[in-house]
């Protein structure tokens, strides 16, 4: 017993210790580095410490310079369904919250006027067209065109242990649903984003990441008891982190005529339409890595705040349902693929791509010409592979965290 309490003793926090996010190590520090600053905030309800406590309650508590914060899609509250705009705001305190999702994207030069550093302390889900890391992107553009520090404090890629996938970013299509020059997964913390950022595209730009203690890229977010404690959904049709793994493989839905769940108990997780039979397109999809398949029915209903005016509203719709059965084993993009070939096969004059958004939520026109000139799936997995591979070579030089192996 003597000897296992000394290896105990001795055995790494790692092991042991709490996962702490960027904001809860710079509470540890007492803020040290943001003492005599002049800040800017870029939060949501997201943006709390593993007790609960928010971003800005802490900032006002260890009385910080705190002068303006800036709120990304879905609004500080994330109260508002995807797409809509947002409005300028005041916080109970009288801290004037602008939008990043209204009249601007982007802060300007004469917002950032009287500032030093901005601060960026938002929840990430792991997939490109995410929004948040595109706001993250044009305000470290703004930061470094006007000579301001931009501070990152890390939090958890919530599905790290699915690695890299999809086609990577073509610029020709980048657009705010595809900023950040990634594959459609990324694997990355939002601080190895900024990492990645920093150096292929924003080389002057003071960027300082405030990393994670005990975080391990091998685990899912909900993995960790602090992570689950705490946790905001960070957009309201996203409230699980088997919803994020199933995002990937459903959100390329909102650029065709097909239901990706809005409007039902199950966003992302289940898809369909009116003329789909979920019978048919269960036995064409097949076996699927990590997740049961199921034929369902649904009618999309307006739901306040997720979705007032979803495809199909009222109209029952035949489709498919994915349960999660083994995490580790799904591969959403695969799934994606898939999806994508089975419904034109089985509907081609239906699907209805809306060819412009589709691109720019795939960040590519290579998919969509796959699917409709027929090619494979293993076909277009194998061109995701290679549009990818130079990212797979230098992505382990942005890391901040050891690599998946």
């Amino acid at each position: 017993m003597k000897h296992l309490a000394l290896v105990l003793a001795l055995a790494p926090a790692v092991l042991f210790g709490q996962l702490r996010t960027g904001l809860d190590m710079l509470m540890a520090s007492d803020f040290a580095m943001l003492k005599h600053k002049r800040l800017a905030l870029i939060a949501n309800s997201t943006s709390v410490s593993s007790t609960g406590e928010s971003s800005i309650v802490l900032f006002q508590k260890h009385r910080l310079d705190l002068r303006l914060v800036f709120a990304p899609e879905h609004g500080f509250q994330i109260r508002d369904e995807a797409g809509k705009k947002i409005s300028d705001s005041k916080l109970p305190s009288g801290l004037k919250v602008i939008s990043l999702y209204g009249k601007t994207k982007q802060p300007t030069p004469e917002m950032l006027a009287d500032i030093d550093a901005i601060v960026f302390d938002i929840q990430d889900i792991g997939t490109r067209c995410y929004t948040y890391i595109s706001t993250m992107h044009l305000a470290m553009q703004a930061a470094e065109e006007s000579q301001k520090e931009f501070i990152v404090l890390d939090r958890p890629n919530p599905i790290a242990p699915i690695q890299a996938d999809g086609m990577m970013l073509d610029t020709a299509f980048r657009s705010f649903v595809g900023q950040v020059p990634v594959p459609f997964i990324h694997s990355l913390t939002i601080g190895e984003l900024a990492t990645l950022i920093k150096h292929e595209e924003l080389p002057t730009l003071k960027l300082t990441v405030v990393k994670m203690e005990n975080y391990s890229p091998e685990k899912f977010a909900d993995e960790y008891a602090a992570w689950k404690q705490s946790f905001v959904p960070p957009s309201p049709n996203i409230q699980s982190v088997n919803t994020m793994i199933l995002y990937p493989a459903t959100v390329l839905l909102e650029g065709t005529a097909i239901s990706e769940g809005r409007g039902t108990d199950w966003p992302f997780e289940q898809i369909g339409a009116p003329f789909v039979d979920g019978k048919t397109l269960k036995a064409a999809l097949g076996a699927q890595s990590g997740v049961e398949v199921e034929a369902v029915s649904f009618t999309p209903i307006a739901q306040q705040g997720k979705s007032a005016s979803p495809k199909f509203e009222g109209k029952r719709c035949g489709g498919v349902r994915f349960r999660i059965v083994e995490r580790e084993k799904v591969k959403p993009f695969e799934l994606a693929v898939s999806l994508l070939f089975a419904l034109h096969k089985l509907y081609p004059k239906q699907i209805g791509f809306k060819n412009d958004f589709f691109d720019k939520l795939a960040g590519t026109n290579q998919l969509r010409e796959m699917i409709l000139q027929g090619e494979s799936p293993d076909a277009i997995l194998n061109a995701a592979k290679k549009s990818n591979a130079a990212f797979e070579q230098k992505q382990y030089q942005y890391r901040l965290y050891r690599a998946p192996q």
